[in-house]
């Protein structure tokens, strides 16, 4: 029973699960072996899947939790070369992005474990924040606090990091 409905949750979420997965690790890759833990996290947690379209809502957190938590790993483990820009690829605006994302990825890595996901799908995905709401199980208003207090940590971390 447990297998069946396992399998009736990938079939139908599956692929927008892999596509969350994609976006925030920017792999294929990873992206795959993100969805397989994803769904293995759902299967030890079976019973705790709301039901109906709800569970696209749950199915979606533990996705960019876990996509999150790789993430700050990531930046433990050393880059591989194909992240790099590419030959022809040259210039302040190609630093500016690798500078941009490198300073993004030290301040989500400093932030509480509760902002990430509600900053992430705000700022980077740009989600409003009834959507992130709704994705989170939270509150619109809990929503804004999670992004005032991400941000004033943000903030200081800037100032202490000189970045």
């Amino acid at each position: 029973m447990a297998d069946d409905e396992l399998t009736r949750l990938y079939r139908t979420y599956g692929p927008v699960i892999y596509a969350r997965c994609r976006s925030l690790l920017g792999d294929d890759a990873e992206a795959e072996d993100a969805t397989q833990e994803t769904f293995v996290r759902v299967y030890r947690h079976l019973s705790r899947v709301p039901p109906g379209r709800e569970a696209l809502f749950w199915i979606h957190r533990v996705a960019t939790n876990h996509c999150l938590n790789e993430l700050g790993r990531r930046r433990s483990r050393p880059r591989p070369a194909g992240d790099l820009p590419a030959d022809g690829e040259s210039g302040p605006l190609v630093e500016q992005r690798l500078a941009d994302r490198d300073l993004a990825l030290k301040v989500m890595s400093h932030a509480q474990a509760k902002l990430k996901p509600a900053a992430w799908l705000y700022y980077v995905d740009g989600m409003q924040l009834e959507e992130v709401a709704g994705i989170l199980g939270v509150s619109r208003r809990s929503v804004a606090t999670y992004l005032a207090t991400f941000l004033e940590s943000a903030r200081k971390f800037v100032r202490r990091s000189g970045s």
